[in-house]
């Protein structure tokens, strides 16, 4: 259920030295904020750079070149028929592999050329008239080579579950990030509601100062009239002084704080033409809110709190997936198929016409396999520690929903009896001023009773903000400020 409470739609009352063409309402504010603070753009480019992050994970699956030149000379160590004296070898190797995430295969073509130079002693055949020389091999010689390889788990990582496995994980980490980014937004708009519902209680303390400056100011007026025609005593006149001095005192103090906290909410939203706005909010509108059961079922069903630790649960139950994956046994299937020639001419071993092909598998697994088991009972046991935060956090926010609900509508008693408080204040000043007239009462007891009404009306204010301070948690724990 959405409450609409930032809307403000009874102007603050502003007179002698404070006023204003036009206020600005909460809503006005935030949004202007939101447009100009440095913490919004910082906090929208947090899952940014995680996107980024997560983006270069996918250069696993790129076409990968690799280029291999080299040469090599040697004498080999064995001698005897057959083995050449010294060999020098040139060759490049040059090859295209990429790695397919959907079945987790390696893929491969491979271009070989070499050309190799040996000296190899010939057979000589003892004979006569004429020994019989019988090359023991050529001298020289290019091969050429064209290599198609292929190969594909059939146990571990099939179907590519481990090469994605980190790209997944990072998917729960943005859409965390996401969540956490809207709940810092919140708290830093209920910072902001906070400050601004001071700047309006300051406007309400000196709305109501500046009407107690103005009745003081007329009751002196009126008293001088009366100490000329010698109806009243030179110390009602002083005493009245007295209390304009006193008003005008607390007026300049309001002023300052009022200045001051208008000066620090123009620099947070950078709108310069705050300084010549004042706020608009009415602080004594009641909000209604649901029973203490409906708010705390709502809470457990929307947090967004909850709704985070939810994600990152998911997100370990997925690594705990991927870490069972890797106990598994790890069988592979190669096959590869090429084609070769080799001459003592360039030009000859380029025909590619003898065939090269084989089939393997390949099968690995470590006796114990300690690490893969040690990461999967890690990963288990954090998942338990975080169902127990999940339950202990629920517990909180249904705590701190029950309290703030119990505080709030309480606090309207109070605000009911505040108000009942100021209506006889102001009955009472009436009796106080009527009986001072009439002869009956002395001036302290008026400019006394006056001094309550001014209070009784101070203390509404002070409560009635605080009221709206605590609508504005409620609804921040409720994860509705943004939205409002």
């Amino acid at each position: 259920m959405k409450f609409v409470f930032l809307s403000c739609i009874i102007p603050i009352i502003l007179l002698s030295q404070i006023s204003f063409a036009q206020n600005i309402t909460m809503k006005d504010f935030f949004e202007s904020v939101q447009k100009t603070h440095p913490f919004f753009l910082k906090e929208s480019l947090t899952a940014e750079i995680e996107m980024k992050k997560q983006e270069r994970l996918l250069g696993s699956q790129d076409w990968v070149i690799r280029s291999s030149p080299y040469y090599m000379y040697q004498k080999p160590v064995s001698t005897g028929l057959g083995y050449p004296e010294e060999i020098s070898m040139v060759g490049a190797d040059i090859a295209l592999a990429k790695t397919s995430w959907k079945t987790g295969g390696r893929l491969s073509l491979a271009l070989t050329s070499e050309y190799t130079d040996q000296t190899i002693p010939d057979i000589v055949i003892p004979f006569s008239p004429q020994d019989i020389v019988i090359p023991a091999g050529p001298a020289k010689l290019y091969t050429s080579k064209v290599y198609l390889k292929y190969s594909q788990p059939l146990m571990q990582n099939f179907g590519g579950k481990l090469d994605k496995l980190e790209y997944e994980l990072t998917e729960y980490e943005i859409d965390f990030i996401n969540i956490q980014t809207l709940e810092n937004q919140e708290e830093f708009v209920l910072d902001l509601g906070m400050r601004f519902l001071e700047w309006v209680l300051l406007s309400e303390q000196n709305r109501i100062a500046q009407e107690r400056l103005a009745l003081a100011e007329e009751q002196m007026k009126q008293i001088e009239r009366r100490w000329t025609a010698n109806l009243v005593e030179r110390v009602d006149v002083l005493r009245a002084e007295d209390a304009v001095r006193i008003a005008k005192q607390g007026i300049v103090l309001i002023e300052s704080h009022w200045k001051a906290k208008q000066a620090e909410l123009a620099v947070l939203a950078q709108v310069k033409e705050l300084y010549d706005l004042g706020p608009q909010f009415d602080i004594y509108t009641l909000q209604t809110l649901p029973e203490l059961d409906d708010a705390a079922t709502h809470l457990m069903e929307t947090s967004r709190v909850l709704n985070a630790l939810s994600v990152r649960r998911d997100q370990l139950s997925h690594l705990i997936e991927g870490y069972r994956e890797a106990k598994r046994p790890q069988l592979y299937l190669s096959v590869g198929a090429g084609l070769q020639d080799g001459d003592e001419e360039i030009g000859n071993s380029l025909g590619f016409n003898k065939p090269d092909v084989f089939v393997a598998l390949d099968f690995r697994y470590p006796l114990g396999n300690r690490t893969a088991k040690a990461d999967v009972a890690k990963t288990e046991l954090e998942l338990k520690q975080l169902d127990k935060d999940i339950e202990n956090i629920a517990l909180e926010l249904e705590a701190g929903a029950r309290n703030l609900v119990i505080l709030i509508k309480e606090m309207e008693k109070v605000l009911a009896l505040n108000q009942e408080q100021v209506e006889s204040a102001r009955t009472k000043t009436k009796e106080e001023l009527r009986l001072y007239n009439q002869g009956r009462s002395d001036l302290t007891f008026v400019i006394q009773s006056q001094d309550n009404e001014e209070i009784a009306e101070l203390t509404y204010a002070e409560n009635a903000v605080a009221y709206q301070k605590l609508i504005l948690q409620y609804h921040a724990l409720m994860d509705e400020l943004l939205s409002q």
